[in-house]
This record gives C-alpha cells, structure tokens and sequence, in this order.
C-alpha cells in the first residue's frame, strides 16, 4: 500500500531512514522544496518527489530513490508532514491534529512510530552519494544545495 493511498492530502511523505541526519537538514531540504514550487521550476512532478530529490543531492529521480527513498529491505523510514505554509506560520498548525493524523496514516500502511530523532549516526553516507570521512552536518546541508 503507497502512502498516497490512505493519506487525506499530499502533505505526508516517506524517505529513507539512512537518508536523514537532522533536523536542520529536514527543515533546509523543505524549504528548498517549496520555494521551488512556489517559483514553478521543480524538477518532479510531485512535492514529495521533489524533497526527495533535495535530500539525495541530485536531479536524477532514479538516483534519488535508491538515495533517499525506501529501498527494498528497508524496515524503517521517515514519515513526514510537509506543510505547506511559511516558516512563519508553523506555530499556527495543530500539533496534536498532525500527530493524530500521522499514527492514522503508520496504522493505516501497517507501520508504527517510533519516537526518534534524526542523528547523523543514522545517516549511511555511502548511500547518499557523500564521500567524506569527517561526516558533519554541514555536509547533508552542502548536499541540499546540489539540486
């Protein structure tokens, strides 16, 4: 079952789960996401898709999956809102009505959540294409700009 299936809009996405180090890189890759689709010049078809893009560093949608999106054996992934308003204006979205509906749609894929944030230890560098062995943050967010 896809995502897009049992989701109420197209503000939930999956990535995978080696292919997030933080927070930082999260929110960098949305809003590159999003002035992109506010300016008409994304690469994909797809909000989602386009996120997925940032994060993996490339244009190629093929490399970005096997980079940032969930592979075959993967038993764990990202999911994520995307919402579709400015930095600004997130202290105005309902917390607990997102975190509702994020446990409806992990039940609804036969997923759970588990309580995690994202550390750099996660991330499999290899995968995303970033061949640094001095891995920092800094990195996933150079690996943004790619795109």
């Amino acid at each position: 079952m896809h995502l897009d299936d049992v989701s109420k809009d197209q503000s939930w996405c999956l990535v995978g789960a080696r292919s997030v180090g933080s927070e930082r890189q999260l929110w960098a890759a949305w809003s590159a996401t999003r002035k992109k689709e506010q300016s008409n010049i994304m690469s994909a078809r797809s909000v989602e898709m386009e996120l997925i893009l940032h994060l993996a560093g490339t244009q190629n949608i093929d490399l970005a999956l096997k980079r940032a999106g969930i592979c075959q054996g993967d038993d764990q992934a990202w999911l994520l809102h995307l919402p579709e308003i400015s930095p600004e204006d997130l202290l105005e979205l309902d917390w607990r009505e997102l975190e509702h509906e994020a446990d409806r749609l992990a039940r609804s894929i036969l997923s759970e959540i588990a309580p995690r944030r994202p550390s750099l230890e996660m991330v499999d560098r290899d995968q995303l294409g970033i061949e640094k062995l001095n891995f920092h943050e800094l990195d996933l967010l150079a690996h943004i700009s790619l795109v």
